[in-house]
């Protein structure tokens, strides 16, 4: 029986049941109108290589095979009022030859973190976000967010209404008062064993 895959083939993308580099990352959310009761968060790997992956089948519009992604969920845990840690990885994802090409390799593209007032469809989810390259420089990441968006913005027409915030202070409304802003602090650092 020959278990070399195929092109045809779709390849069981393997998680790392022991992963080694771990970082400690820390959610302070700061002048917020109402609690989070909903509070969630995810690690996004990509294949970095894609030389390893197979060609398309058909060419025609000089597409390439879609670039693996596998998402892995995290616990956040509750230490006080608006604070939270988390066990996070970069090497949640086995290095493997999948498809017989090579081995591919992958890598952490970011963590996000999922906040909602009590996790009903139609309030507002706030995302935080830091990038792998945020997270292996132990960088500190501020993301403001408006009040008016919490439990969910009153003249939003989206049905599940999102927002990611904005890094820059400045780029908001200049309306905006600090007193309408509220804000996430992403920090990391390595995890003590």
């Amino acid at each position: 029986m020959n278990d070399t895959p195929t092109p045809e083939s779709k390849p069981e993308y393997r998680e790392n049941p022991d992963p080694q580099h771990k970082r400690r990352l820390r959610v302070r959310i700061e002048n917020a109108p109402g609690a989070f009761g909903w509070v969630h968060g995810t690690m996004q790997f990509n294949v970095d290589n894609t030389e390893c992956l197979p060609p398309p089948k058909d060419n025609p519009g000089g597409h390439t095979s879609p670039v693996p992604m596998q998402m892995i969920p995290f616990e956040l845990v509750r230490e006080s009022d608006g604070e939270y840690v988390a066990t996070v990885f970069t090497d949640g994802m086995i290095d493997e030859d999948y498809h017989g090409r090579g081995v591919c390799h992958w890598k952490l593209l970011n963590v996000q973190v999922q906040l909602k007032a009590t996790g009903a469809d139609s309030e507002t989810l706030f995302m935080a976000d830091m990038f792998g390259r945020e997270l292996a420089a132990g960088e500190e990441k501020t993301i403001y967010y408006t009040k008016q968006s919490y439990p969910r913005h009153p003249e939003t027409k989206l049905e599940k209404p999102f927002s990611s915030g904005q890094t820059d202070r400045s780029k908001m409304a200049s309306y905006l008062t600090d007193d309408d802003t509220f804000t996430i602090t992403l920090t990391t650092q390595e995890a003590t064993p």
